[in-house]
């Protein structure tokens, strides 16, 4: 694993390998759900609803950037191009460093990989999503040059879920 501050080796997983970032996945939704109004799921009932191979769903051109350890996935970056007839755009879904790998900057080197990508392809617009709540996300994104908008986000969940 390289030295705080060193750049990691990012590679893109593809087909059968996306499979290898579940157990983070899995760390982020149980670490995430707490900071929403619904019932809150045991991390072996999100296994159950992620049974199967991970099959990217997200329209459009998947691409995962993943960080090693001695082999292991430690960190990844899932990101969604897609055109919705108005040029190319792009949503980073996922970033997660899995704990004992944090505040080595592998999340701040993924989402440079991701914003090369966008320019590399010629994106015309970059979204990403995060809580207010999470200062930490937020000055990540705004490093990476993502920016606040006025633009309201309304969400739905569902009743006694």
């Amino acid at each position: 694993m390289p030295e705080v501050g060193a750049s990691p080796a990012i590679e893109v997983l593809a087909g059968p390998e996306v499979e290898q970032i579940r157990p983070l996945l899995l760390d982020l939704l149980v670490e995430e759900q707490g900071h929403y109004p619904h019932r809150q799921l045991s991390r072996d009932e999100m296994e159950r609803e992620l049974v199967g191979p991970l099959r990217p769903a997200f329209e459009g051109e998947n691409m995962v950037f993943a960080v090693r350890d001695g082999g292991e996935v430690v960190a990844f970056c899932w990101c969604v191009l897609f055109d919705p007839g108005t040029g190319l755009e792009a949503e980073i879904a996922e970033v997660y460093v899995a704990e004992p790998h944090r505040g080595r900057g592998l999340a701040r080197a993924l989402l440079r990989r991701a914003v090369a990508l966008f320019h590399e392809r010629g994106v015309t617009l970059g979204v990403v999503w995060t809580r207010a709540d999470n200062p930490g996300a937020v000055r990540l994104y705004e490093s990476a040059g993502f920016s606040p908008t006025t633009q309201l986000v309304l969400t739905w969940l569902p009743d006694g879920a």
